[in-house]
């Protein structure tokens, strides 16, 4: 036998006052003095009904008491005729157990209340009792079984109560993919009511075992909602119907999630509710996701959640998000194609596509790197309607074949969120379909596009965090496999013979480190910076005279130069063939004299046996539409635009008709003629119209004052933006110039240069082109082109006219371009920056993930 004894003695500091002090306590406080004897865990072994193996067998069991009384004078004269001897009450309890009965007792109830009852009658010391009888064997999912009985002198109707420790379950619990697909372990600490007048127990096993059944055939996104629904399932037990008083009648119910955080051993909550409250709470029905008694791959979802999805076509529209990837044959080709089908079937529009990215293979990773985007659909398709759509797409119009999951395919389009025409979300989870995407959560190639297009408040349906707040968590994992390159196209096929690699693009990549700090995440771009080296065709250029106009054979021997000097620092040279002046005030040539000075020398380029042409980029630095389409057909890869599309409204649609060729979107206000007056920026964009909400790093501003400059710029540059897009235009193509010098002076250009990497974190949401609500744009992954070069506010710095002069200038201001994030520099002499490039990308770009 085991015993573990404590006393304790409260004794109030108002015995040392007078007689006359102490006679004038009150009743309260005399009742809240009173002295405690303790017992703790006094071991015996009996039979107490069946144990965890339902066998009549001894075991195990533990008895506390905490003995209320009044042991004044026992203190005072150390008198044992006042005390009471805890010796001779553990005797009198291990006597009481073993003999009574013949020491097989039908249950621990029973055994506790007669025992409780023997106590209160031999020892007349004691007022008030606790008695607590443990049993560790008595279920094998619980290990602790307590049984609570409280008696006092005054036979006051106290309650008494069973008490269920550490009882573990295996259930569904959180809101994460692998939460969702991967069962939590979780301990239940469950105390239940006993009333006095009752003389049987409640049953508490079969509670246990209702609980167990009722917890690992369901799941839960919240522990609040799981430690309520265990109340009302134990409510049901056919124990408390007929009980009255069900206000007074309290279930507690706790739960622990043991692996939820590694650092602690358990976070949970726990709950008390009456039997009124649990009458009126409805129990979800089991969800337990098997299929012919076996699991099935679906992502389950408390069944309470799940939308029905019977969408009618007589509503308005749906807005779907598919994910899109792609690596197998000519994969560009295979997006664009699965484009062109979607936004022919009747009853779909596709509204908005994302940036493209190159990712590694999750999963399995011997395959080819795949190229990811998302994109926003319009439809009055239901979820298994689109779904089906999907499917046909991959499977018989693109002949993707499926040898195993998450292997190699030509096409893959997944539902990732549904919402109807009243933007409500629309949750499904059915073998064949899961909505919310399961696994977008932990695809980095997948949010990152995703959030491209949403808001920066735009929420998860089921884990109601911002989807923002999700890809930051990916980041903050700092793992390497998450680290995505942007890409842009520059693949022309009217020239496949003449390049080595028939699906260019020109990448980008921007890492994310968590700063060790502020243990904020920092976006970095850290691939090398492209050269786009100038080549002007025009007699009346302002920084080299025309030097070169005319003359086919000059103009070769210009651009076989400027490759071989650069090829040894940079991986491809970018020639921008540009064929009419855009210097502020200058006379624009015809359109017929742009295409004579431009088309032969691209063609000329493209049939140079002496050129690598796939290091070779070709772009034509136009605003005019039929010459960005006469030197698309000739071989270019970009149409590097001034005008943001303003000067020729057709601009935007042959762009459109050709996503396999980059866009520059140039900032400029006004025309040749009046942009050097349109230079003043003193109000913010929110502040002339307060219906614009302007996010940088999502987080929204409300300073007015705040950047007026590159706030206004950026905010003109989004509805240009909208208006492409309007027209086709992918996201996909465009990369973005500031303008330096174009409606911009003196040290304007500068600040623009130092905020580049705000025009990266800049978004806007402004009033839809269509007249209804608002479109939301954003410059998260936007390549910047930036052309500093020989510009008269470099020159106004370093006191120079000629702007010949201004290269060594020219070479300091694109290294510290580099330093802000920039991703191509536009310059004349491209052989001198090529090395200033090659130490600023050394000094900016260098990384560890690199």
């Amino acid at each position: 036998m085991s015993i573990n004894i404590l006393k304790n003695r409260s004794i109030n500091t108002s015995r040392q006052l007078s007689g006359r002090t102490v006679r004038n306590m009150s009743q309260q406080t005399v009742e809240n003095n009173k002295d405690v004897v303790y017992i703790k865990k006094l071991e015996l072994a009996t039979t107490v009904g069946t144990d965890a193996w339902n066998q009549m067998s001894k075991q195990k069991l533990l008895v506390s008491l905490k003995m209320e009384t009044d042991f004044r004078k026992a203190a005072s004269n150390d008198d044992l005729n006042y005390t009471l001897n805890y010796a001779l009450i553990s005797k009198q309890i291990e006597n009481f157990v073993n003999n009574t009965r013949h020491g097989k007792w039908d249950s621990l109830g029973s055994l506790s209340r007669n025992l409780s009852t023997h106590l209160m009658k031999n020892f007349k010391g004691i007022e008030k009792l606790n008695l607590q009888a443990n049993l560790k064997s008595s279920h094998l999912r619980c290990n602790d079984f307590t049984i609570a009985i409280n008696s006092n002198k005054n036979n006051d109707e106290l309650q008494d109560e069973l008490v269920i420790s550490n009882l573990h379950v295996l259930t569904l619990i959180g809101v994460y993919p692998f939460e969702r697909l991967n069962k939590q372990n979780a301990t239940l600490d469950i105390i239940i009511p006993w009333q006095k007048k009752d003389v049987f127990q409640p049953p508490y096993k079969k509670i246990i075992d209702k609980v167990v059944d009722y917890v690992e055939n369901s799941n839960f996104l919240t522990v609040e909602a799981l430690v309520e629904n265990v109340a009302k399932v134990i409510s049901m037990d056919k124990y408390f119907k007929n009980l009255q008083n069900k206000e007074d009648i309290i279930i507690s119910v706790k739960v622990l999630k043991l692996n939820a955080i590694t650092q602690t051993e358990g976070v949970g909550v726990s709950c008390k509710r009456n039997l009124l409250d649990l009458d009126q709470l409805e129990l979800p029905t089991i969800n337990n996701n098997v299929v012919n008694g076996e699991k099935n791959n679906a992502y389950d979802l408390p069944s309470q959640i799940i939308n029905n999805f019977s969408i009618t076509h007589d509503e308005g529209f749906n807005t779907v998000y598919l994910a899109f990837g792609s690596n197998v044959g000519d994969v560009f080709s295979n997006i664009v194609e699965a484009l062109k089908i979607l936004s022919s079937t009747k009853d779909v529009t596709v509204s908005k596509v994302s940036s493209l990215f190159q990712s590694n293979p999750m999963y399995f990773g011997d395959q080819r790197k795949f190229i990811n985007g998302v994109l926003e659909v319009k439809t009055k398709l239901n979820p298994d309607e689109v779904l089906q759509l999907c499917k046909k797409i991959e499977y018989e119009d693109l002949k993707r074949v499926k040898h195993f999951d998450n292997g190699p395919r030509s096409i893959d389009l997944d539902i990732i969120l549904f919402m109807n025409s009243k933007n409500e979300d629309i949750i499904v989870s059915t073998e064949n379909l899961v909505i919310p995407h399961p696994r977008m959560l932990e695809r980095s190639f997948v949010l990152e596009p995703l959030c491209e297009l949403l808001d920066p408040t735009f929420s998860h349906p089921i884990t109601t965090e911002p989807i923002l707040k999700h890809l930051e968590s990916i980041y903050r994992l700092q793992d390497e496999a998450n680290i995505l390159w942007k890409v842009t196209p520059i693949i022309n096929k009217n020239h496949y013979g003449k390049l080595s690699d028939t699906e260019r693009f020109m990448k980008y990549k921007n890492n994310v480190k968590l700063d060790p700090f502020k243990k904020t995440l920092i976006h970095q771009t850290v691939s090398p910076t492209y050269l786009m080296s100038i080549v002007n065709t025009t007699p009346d250029s302002f920084s080299d005279g025309g030097h070169i106009f005319n003359e086919i054979e000059k103009q070769m021997k210009f651009v076989e130069t400027v490759y071989e000097g650069t090829k040894a620092f940079r991986e491809n040279i970018i020639f921008d063939i540009g064929g009419c002046s855009t210097r502020p005030n200058s006379i624009q040539c015809c359109q017929e004299e742009e295409i004579d000075r431009t088309i032969p020398l691209i063609k000329g380029i493209r049939n140079n046996e002496k050129l690598d042409q796939s290091r070779i980029i070709i772009s034509i630095d136009t605003y005019r539409a039929e010459v960005a389409r006469q030197a698309i057909e000739a071989g270019v890869d970009i149409i590097n635009d001034i005008s943001g599309g303003s000067f020729d409204a057709e601009l935007f649609d042959v762009v459109a008709k050709n996503p396999q060729i980059s866009y520059v979107l140039s900032h400029i206000r006004g025309d040749i003629s009046t942009m050097s007056s349109l230079n003043e920026y003193e109000a913010t964009p929110s502040q002339s119209n307060e219906n614009i909400k302007e996010y940088l790093n999502g987080e929204l501003i409300n300073d007015n004052l705040f950047y007026p400059l590159i706030r206004s710029v950026c905010y003109e540059l989004a509805k240009r933006y909208q208006h492409a897009l309007q027209k086709g235009v992918k996201r996909w193509q465009i990369i973005i110039d500031p303008g330096l010098g174009f409606s911009k002076k003196g040290k304007q250009n500068l600040e623009i240069i130092k905020q580049l990497p705000l025009i990266k974190n800049y978004s806007v949401e402004l009033p839809s082109l269509k007249g209804e609500g608002n479109d939301y744009v954003n410059f998260a992954n936007m390549p910047i082109l930036v052309g500093p070069s020989r510009k008269k506010f470099i020159g106004d710095m370093i006191e120079e006219s000629e702007p010949v002069k201004r290269d060594f200038a020219t070479g300091a201001m694109i290294a510290s371009c580099v330093g802000f994030d920039t991703n191509i520099v536009r310059v004349h002499n491209a052989v001198d920056c090529s090395k200033v490039l090659k130490i600023a990308d050394e000094l900016y770009r260098s990384d560890d993930l690199q």
